[in-house]
């Protein structure tokens, strides 16, 4: 019975560890996009709001 609980015991915390690295990578995505091959190629695109005319969104 005390093997068993250790070994599951053993299981959640490899299960909370691997969850907090995808975690990790999740929320930091954007840098590490910008340090590999990937960051080059978002650079050159732009942002994402640049076909928005912000002048006529906010005419009165």
């Amino acid at each position: 019975m005390n093997r068993t609980a250790r070994f599951v015991l053993k299981l959640v915390a490899a299960g909370l560890a691997l969850a907090a690295l995808v975690c990790l990578v999740v929320g930091s995505w954007s840098d590490v996009a910008e340090k590999c091959c990937c960051g080059k190629r978002l650079a050159k695109r732009g942002s994402e709001y640049d076909d928005y005319d912000d002048e006529e969104l906010y005419e009165e």
